[in-house]
């Protein structure tokens, strides 16, 4: 019996449980410690640098507790969860703003002129009267007396 990759740790529990109490219904019965270690070895992959620590963790006379050691995955599994949360939401803030264009350097202004609105009909220009541009895009003669 082993855990699927990125399954529940409280479902395989329940299920690693089940299987252990129709075994000692059946006069299979498991010491605390060796059901400890079957948990332990039942974890996938990804769980290998906790159930070392757990492992380690037992020093000379002391003996693993089942108790113990589901719940120090149980508290893992919780802190990976709000880890992952916590980055989901570093990402997507991260992502927020204005994007770059590739190879340009953030005070680079294309020539496209995109901030400018589509319909200049109604524009009136200041210097010459005449609609649809601005005073800047003027092209009545310049260096008349009082141009500014």
């Amino acid at each position: 019996m082993k855990m699927s990759e990125g399954g529940s740790v409280a479902d395989h529990l329940n299920d690693f449980k089940t299987v252990t109490s129709q075994l000692s219904s059946i006069g299979v019965n498991f010491d605390d410690e060796v059901r400890a270690l079957l948990f332990l070895c039942s974890l996938p992959e990804s769980w290998n640098g906790l159930v070392m620590a757990i492992s380690n963790s037992v020093s000379g006379s002391s003996t693993l507790k089942f108790d113990d050691v589901f719940s120090a995955i149980l508290s893992e599994e919780m802190r990976q969860k709000s880890s992952d949360e916590t980055s989901g939401n570093a990402l997507s803030a991260e992502s927020r703003g204005r994007k770059m264009e590739r190879g340009k350097s953030p005070g680079y202004r294309s020539k496209s002129r995109k901030g400018r609105s589509k319909s200049r009909s109604g524009i009136v220009c200041w210097k010459c009267g005449k609609k649809g541009h601005l005073k800047k895009d003027c092209r009545s003669r310049k260096g008349k007396e009082g141009d500014a």
